[in-house]
Formats: C-alpha cells, structure tokens, sequence
C-alpha cells in the first residue's frame, strides 16, 4: 500500500509554500501543538481556501463547493445553531441514513459523535474552511424563523417605539426588508415580488424562472417594509397612488448588486417588485450558454462580419439580454470601439461603452443609438427594437458599416423577419442587412443529484414528437427533488435555441416580401431546427423534462389534438 502524502509535502510539491517556509510552520507546530494547517496559516504562508483543498487530496475526503448547493431548511435544522457556530460544522444534504457534513477539521471523531448522537444518523464528513461555513449558514438562514422572531419582539413593543425608529437600522420593518433581500440574493433570485392582500403581504421569488413562496407579512408591517424599500430606492414614500421606478445599489455578502425597483399601486395597497441584476456576475462563455454544436458554428459565423444585423429573439425571461453579452465578451477587443445602448445596463463590461437610457433627459433608444453613430464604433449594441425609428436607425446604421447587435419580442426567428417588415422597413434594405436571427426560450435542467429514469408515458408530449415526426424515446429522466435543488427536482437552466443564418435563396425571398410560411419553408429546406425539434431533443438527451417543454415551447397551434 503508498504512503499517504503528507499534507506539507503536497504544498511544497504544488509550488504553494517553500522548504524554508514549512520547516518554520513545522517548528512553530511543536512548540504549540496546533496544527500544520492552522500553523501555516497563521504565518501568513497560504491561505484556509489553499489548506482546505490540500487537506481534500491529503485525506481523500471531498471539499464543499457552496457555489453548487442548495441548503434545505430541513438538514440544517438538524444540528443547533449553537453547535453549529462552536464547532464551525453545517449539514449539507441527506442521503438516506447518511448526512453529509461541511466540517473544518474531518477527523475530530468527538465532534463527529456528538453529531451521530444528536441527529442518529451516520455522518460523513466533507472539507470546507470556518468562513465558507460561517458565511453558507448566514446566508440560507431560514428567513421564515428570522421573520417571526421580528413579528414577536414587533408585537411585544409599544406601537409608539416602533414608530419612534420606524425607518432605523433596528426597526422590525428595516429588518424584515433587509432580510428578504438579503435571501433573494442567497437563493439567486431574479425578482422579488411584494404582493399586498386583505390579511397582509405575500412575498415571492422568482428563481430558474418560475416563482415561490417565500413568506407572509402580516398586516401590521407591511407599510414599513415597502417604506424601507422605497428609502432605499430614493422614492417618495408619501406618494402611493401612481407607479415609481428606482434604483439600490448595494453589497450583500461580497456581492455587488444592482435592483431596479417598481411601485405600482393596487386595490390592497402598493405592490412593489425589484429586479435583482448581479453586477460582479461572471458572464459565461458562447460555449457554455447550451447551444447545440450546429447552433454553435452558425452563430460564430453571424459574428465574423463587421457589418450587418444579429437579432436575439424571445418573449421576457428567456435570456436574450445575457445572449446578447456573451456574443459582446466574444467581440470584444482592444482593436474595436464597442458602444451600447441598454435599458438597464446589467452587468457592466470592461473596455465596452454602455449607455444607460433615460427617458427623462430624452436619451432613449433612437437618440441614444443616433449619438453613438457619432463616436466611430465598430459593433453597436441596442437593448431593444421596439419602434420603427429605432428599427429604421439600427438597420441605416447596419447598412453603412456597423456590426450592430439587438433584440426583439418575437416567437420564432422567421416570425422576427415579419415584424420587421411591418415596421415599415424596406424588404430590399432588409435582405442586403440581416445576418443571421437566434430565437431562444430558457428550460429548467434536471437536478444531477436526483436524477433518475422513468418510463415515457407522457400523452400531450407523444403527440408533440409524433407532429415533430421525432421517435418518442422508451424511457426519459426526471428529478425526484432533493436537498440540492430545493426539493424541485431542477437546478439551473439552459438555453433551447432555433438559428436562423441567412443564405441567398432566403435573401431573396425577403427582398420580394414573401410570406411568413414560405419564409419558413425556406429556412428549414436551409437546415434550420426549430424550438420545438430543440427542445424535444433536451428531452430525449436527458437535460430537461416534458413538463419544461410544455410550459415553455408547446402551443395549441401544434398540428393535431391530444386525445
């Protein structure tokens, strides 16, 4: 049998610390009997994160990546909050009779017992450093306990204190606001729903898409709560009968976060929704969004021109936006002068010049996009098409030697080409200016930890491939829910893509203003897949579920009835 490595050895030996440096950590372990990590540490020589992942190898014990968890109120229940914070443990998932746990020192056999003990189940133990545990905690502390223990300590308080502080740090309202967002941030939400009823307020967030129940607000705070909102967003807190927009920057556990706040006045009071934009978000890379290999090469071949027309096509909440990014962090270079027009500007790009839009101060898109012919860019990228003036503009500037990028709500690619035309854009201007068309819809993915094999029984999805003309498979997957995901059997989303590169035959078509059908003939005699053939396709390959292709790309115009 080898030898285990020694943890030291395996630090020196990845170019981590030096010779000189170990034997010091080594002499300062003797004379205090810590250990050879914490000892290395304290010197300064490398840090927890560093020791972590060397302890991993060292002992062959898996290291938690936060990142890709999701802690279930349930399993961290299971241990006090006390013990918790004392021996710097959390539990992260069961399996079960097994519960794994995040622990700074895997072979403390004492804490290992207690924690045997008080859960009685078998315990295996994972890597993770003190912050990585402090911070994981924090972060998916229930909100629901820390919720009631502010409607307690509200209820037992003198109403006249509580107005008295009614917008400081303290006060059950500014507590309960800073908490939901705080949480939405944890869950990676996209949006926060503040919904007034007769009994109160209902909070929702909207993650993967689809929105959950968060809490009830019981009558009594919801005012404070929106009047914090509000402060934060720099709105009039007096004014609740017409619709507000603003803004909150802020830092929520290291991150920099961005919330676009709406106010809109109901017949139960004032609904608020803020849109969470996660500015310090790494933009993924093309290869990564879930474009097939044949959507992959067509799209590359869209942003080789340096000028001409890329559209991003889709309804709200299918990712055009962030699409739209991924093909400008492919663009981007030192060599080229890229300028956006964006409403909001969501995450920020280094070395790309982006423009808010503020109606207000009469920057919209049209004006926007008319200066920004002005500063000699390359590659122009307008958030939206949604007149026929900045349709008319962003096609001009297309025709005179600009790579200009946009989106537009449409449901197909070739159904993008129509309304253009009823925009009044010439057919001929049309054909010699678009490159190319993506229409997209974003499905859930199945949760990989849950993941399991069923039969295919499913009637309105046979009927959806029998239309396709695709081969129903035997059996398909599906996630039973579990820890990881929430308990909703989907964690994460890809993209379902349709492609549309334009070719001569299409061209021409254009130019002569045929019919959306015959436009459609054309592109798939050109090879075009469709959503629907896409998404069947995820399907089949395992990535999502009949269910997600329902609910986002089936239609009541699919040839045929379900029986």
């Amino acid at each position: 049998m080898s030898k285990r490595k020694r943890l030291g050895d395996i630090l020196r030996d990845q170019g981590l610390i030096s010779t000189d440096q170990l034997e010091a950590a080594l002499e300062m372990q003797l004379q205090s009997g810590e250990k050879l990590g914490e000892a290395l540490i304290e010197l300064g020589f490398v840090s927890a994160d560093i020791v972590a992942d060397a302890l991993s190898e060292h002992l062959n014990i898996s290291r938690v990546d936060f990142s890709q968890l999701y802690l279930a109120e349930e399993v961290v229940n299971l241990i006090p909050e006390s013990f918790i914070k004392a021996k710097s443990v959390l539990p992260i998932g069961i399996d079960g009779e097994v519960l794994s746990v995040a622990m700074v020192d895997p072979l403390n056999i004492t804490v290992i017992d207690d924690l045997r003990r008080m859960t009685k189940l078998i315990i295996k133990p994972m890597i993770a450093t003190a912050e990585e545990i402090s911070g994981a905690f924090r972060r998916t502390r229930s909100i629901t306990q820390d919720a009631r223990e502010v409607f307690e300590r509200y209820q037992v308080e003198e109403k006249e204190q509580v107005e008295e502080r009614q917008y400081l740090g303290d006060a059950p309202g500014v507590r309960l606001a800073n908490m939901i967002l705080q949480q939405a941030v944890a869950e990676k939400a996209s949006d926060v729903h503040l919904e007034p009823d007769e009994e109160g307020m209902r909070v929702r967030i909207r993650i993967d898409g689809l929105l959950r129940e968060m809490m009830e607000i019981p009558k009594s705070l919801r005012g404070d709560v929106n009047s914090r909102i509000k402060i934060m967003a720099n709105l009039d807190i007096t004014e609740r009968r017409r619709p507000q927009d603003g803004r909150i920057q802020m830092k929520i556990d290291d991150q920099e976060v961005d919330m676009r706040i709406s106010s809109l006045p109901t017949v139960h009071g004032e609904k608020i929704v803020a849109r969470i934009l996660h500015k310090s978000k790494d933009l993924i890379s093309l290869n990564d969004f879930g474009f097939s290999p044949e959507s992959q090469r067509k799209i590359e071949m869209m942003l080789r021109p340096s000028q001409g027309l890329v559209l991003v096509t889709g309804p709200t909440g299918s990712g055009k936006s962030t699409t739209l990014y991924g093909f400008l962090n492919r663009l981007n270079s030192p060599k080229k002068n890229i300028v956006t027009v964006e409403d909001p500007v969501e995450y920020q790009l280094a070395g790309v010049n982006q423009v808010q839009v503020n109606p207000k101060a009469d920057l919209t898109f049209a004006t926007g996009l008319r200066a920004v012919l002005r500063q000699d860019p390359d590659v122009i990228m307008v958030g939206e098409i949604r007149d026929e003036e900045t349709a008319e503009i962003a096609v001009r500037s297309a025709l005179t030697g600009h790579l200009v990028l946009s989106t537009v709500h449409t449901n197909s690619a070739v159904a993008t080409i129509t309304r253009l035309m009823n925009m009044q854009l010439e057919p001929y201007i049309l054909s010699s200016t678009i490159i190319g068309i993506v229409a997209q819809r974003l499905v859930r993915t199945i949760c990989s930890d849950c993941r399991e094999q069923v039969r295919f029984t499913d009637r309105v999805m046979l009927k959806f491939l029998e239309s396709l003309e695709i081969e129903p498979p035997q059996y398909v997957y599906q996630g039973k829910g579990c820890p990881f995901c929430g308990e909703t059997g989907y964690r994460g989303r890809t993209v379902v893509d349709e492609v549309l590169l334009f070719n001569k035959e299409l061209r021409s078509a254009v130019e002569q203003s045929a019919a959306e059908a015959e436009l459609r003939e054309i592109a798939l005699r050109s090879g075009m897949v469709t959503l629907q053939e896409a998404a069947a396709q995820k399907m089949i390959s395992g990535i999502t579920t009949a269910a997600e292709i329902i609910r986002t790309v089936y239609s009541i115009e699919m040839e045929g009835d379900v029986p």
